[in-house]
């Protein structure tokens, strides 16, 4: 049994018109429960063509899509004591702020949607702040207002692509907060990898670090799936042991490690760690922790 944090597979299956459940795409419904998924967190990423305007329209479209698509063996977590024993569980995230287009009571629609998680930004800056490709800039005072609505609404606050600035800047707001998918960059010195006072920080607010599957992001030349071991065991020598686990980028990316064309292996990524909290209970912590009744 094993947690994922973060696909994209959401989005592209809505794109082309292709079933959640089974697709060409590097994850579907079906494979997830053939490689025991118990929980996957599944993003509507927001392109930045529809920025500023059309971007919650399009957020929209897509979640009607997902209601649209899913059966009685798909729980959507909406809750902290919401998490089925005997289904595949999926959580709903939303990739890029720009998706409220600067409007609070956009947040509160896709809570009652069914929205439990925002990435803050995807490369560029945004309503809310400053992605990794943004100068470094901060949140905006309406990033500010959205993430301290979050707390309180009890949403994941989500750091993956945002800036250094502005990720300081959530760890001041929040008790608890996650980067869905990223990894090291003392080992792999990419902008979308966290450093290691990062990673120490996000280990002292007992929050979570998804590791991403994306090549460019596990080795600067080819990766392997020891390239994933190795980023993990890294965060765990920061003391990030209890906060470590997958947030794959499946769909999000089009290079993989070796030998690893999609969720159909994930098997034999599980079977490379023996530790149960890594897998699975981390991010089942993380849920109940934030989410509210």
């Amino acid at each position: 049994m094993y947690a994922d944090a973060h696909c994209d597979t959401l989005t592209k299956a809505y794109d082309n018109g292709f079933s959640l459940y089974e697709n060409p795409c590097q994850l579907d419904f079906c494979r997830l429960k053939e490689q025991g998924c118990s929980l996957q967190f599944m993003a509507v990423w927001i392109e930045p063509k529809y920025e500023p305007s059309g971007a919650f329209k399009r957020c929209n479209d897509v979640l009607d899509f997902y209601y649209s698509q899913i059966s009685d063996d798909i729980n959507t977590v909406l809750t902290c004591n919401g998490i089925s024993d005997d289904k595949l569980n999926v959580l709903l995230s939303v990739e890029g702020g720009s998706a409220l287009e600067g409007k609070i009571d956009n947040l509160y629609r896709l809570y009652e949607k069914g929205v439990r998680a925002i990435t803050l930004t995807w490369n560029g800056d945004n309503c809310i702040g400053g992605g990794i490709d943004a100068n470094n800039k901060g949140l905006t005072d309406f990033g500010k207002e959205v993430v301290k609505e979050m707390n309180r609404l009890g949403m994941i606050v989500d750091v993956s692509h945002l800036s250094e600035r502005g990720f300081w800047e959530v760890a001041e707001l929040c008790d608890q907060f996650i980067a869905s998918h990223s990894n090291c960059r003392a080992l792999c010195n990419h902008r979308r990898n966290l450093a290691d006072e990062q990673i120490k920080c996000i280990a002292e607010h007992n929050g979570f670090i998804g590791l991403n599957f994306y090549s460019d992001f596990l080795n600067e030349k080819k990766s392997t799936v020891n390239d994933i071991i190795r980023h993990a065991e890294h965060i765990a020598s920061l003391g990030g042991e209890h906060v470590l686990g997958f947030g794959s980028d499946f769909d999000g990316m089009d290079k993989l490690p070796d030998g690893i064309a999609g969720v159909e292996n994930m098997a034999e990524i599980v079977c490379e760690f023996f530790k149960n909290d890594l897998l699975y209970t981390n991010l089942y912590r993380n849920i109940t922790q934030i989410l509210k009744n």
